[in-house]
């Protein structure tokens, strides 16, 4: 589940910061489904941008990345800029697993999860939304502190001149 998709992730990746997240249990036609995702800042072998990696029923899908609903929904139905993520300069990471009894493929070759059911759209967009919430929070921590250290540096540089000058 949403623990082994971590692991796998600070394996193989090493991000600097990892967010997962499982959206409730949906179905579509009758058929159930359940969505679970991971957001990724930093790590090895990353480049600048948005990264997708896809999977369907817990294995990789290495083709027709552009059609498929996780890239779709990643590329244009998040704004990343409200959780404080760059999405064109930071080194975005974005893990989506489809878990179901039947997985709606498009083409012939099983090699993408077309977005035109709106029920998979909605729960990717809704867990892609948990993750980058928990990121968001994680951030804005992290500038924080580093803006008391800028603070303390420098007030810690002009100490001596203030006290010389009364």
């Amino acid at each position: 589940g949403e623990y082994n998709l971590n692991l796998g992730i600070q394996k193989v990746v090493e991000p600097e910061i990892i967010a997962t997240a499982r959206d409730k249990p949906g179905a579509y036609d009758g058929h159930p489904f359940i969505v679970e995702a991971a957001v990724s800042l930093g790590g090895k072998d990353a480049k600048e941008g948005i990264t997708v990696v896809r999977f369907a029923n817990r294995i990789p899908l290495l083709f027709e990345g552009g059609a498929d609903v996780a890239t779709r929904v990643a590329n244009s139905k998040i704004k990343w800029s409200s959780y404080k993520i760059d999405h064109k300069r930071d080194k975005i990471g974005v893990f989506v697993s489809i878990v179901s009894t039947k997985v709606p493929f498009k083409g012939t070759g099983k090699e993408y999860i077309g977005d035109d059911i709106t029920e998979i759209q909605q729960s990717v967009k809704r867990a892609l939304q948990g993750c980058c919430q928990q990121l968001r929070a994680h951030l804005a921590k992290r500038n924080a502190l580093r803006d008391v250290k800028e603070r303390k540096s420098r007030l810690l540089k002009y100490i001596p001149d203030v006290s010389k000058s009364l």
